[in-house]
């Protein structure tokens, strides 16, 4: 079960080392997505992630909202991304035909942008933690239809569970019914 975020800087202000690690786990991919999104490469990304887990470390204490760990951690993030491009681009000369060949007028990456993929994950997230809180022949009836790679027939999904062919839907549909209830909107 995953720890919510003001379990984890609680923990982490008391010195849990596995706390640290969890919440890097976390959000690495996440925040790492940012730089690389506005067009850095691999190392500057990695620099602008451990700059920000540095300034986390440092600023533990004086989050008044672990709650809102992860809108922080993106949050600086992003300034860390913008701060580090006006810092590698300080000092070059410009003209008015350098704007045709400025980075900043392209897109680095035809990937969808990270506040895009914030919002999915964060969906992504929701999802899974909703699954947590309804029964397990629900949680199994929905995997089965939604998650697994392979599509499974319905006359297996039937025998697995053990309910007749034909109240699959209505019991999906219940089931979909549960699981809403458990995602924020």
């Amino acid at each position: 079960m995953h720890r919510k975020d003001e379990e984890l800087v609680k923990a982490a202000r008391d010195g849990d080392e596995s706390a640290w690690e969890a919440i890097t786990l976390k959000y690495q991919n996440l925040l790492f997505s940012i730089p690389r999104r506005a067009g850095l490469g691999r190392d500057l990304a990695s620099d602008v992630l451990q700059e920000v887990f540095t300034t986390l470390y440092i600023k533990l204490d004086l989050l008044e909202k672990p709650e809102f760990l992860r809108a922080w951690l993106i949050t600086t993030t992003k300034h860390k991304t913008i701060h580090l491009i006006a810092r590698e681009t300080r000092g070059r000369p410009r003209s008015i035909d350098d704007d045709e060949a400025d980075p900043a007028f392209e897109i680095a990456d035809g990937a969808p942008l990270a506040d895009d993929v914030i919002i999915r994950l964060e969906r992504e997230r929701q999802i899974e933690e909703a699954f947590t809180h309804i029964d397990d022949r629900c949680r199994r009836l929905l995997m089965m239809l939604y998650l697994d790679s392979d599509k499974v027939p319905y006359a297996e999904i039937a025998e697995s569970l053990g309910i007749p062919l034909g109240s699959i839907g209505p019991t999906r549909a219940r089931c979909l019914e549960k699981l809403i209830k458990f995602i924020p909107e």
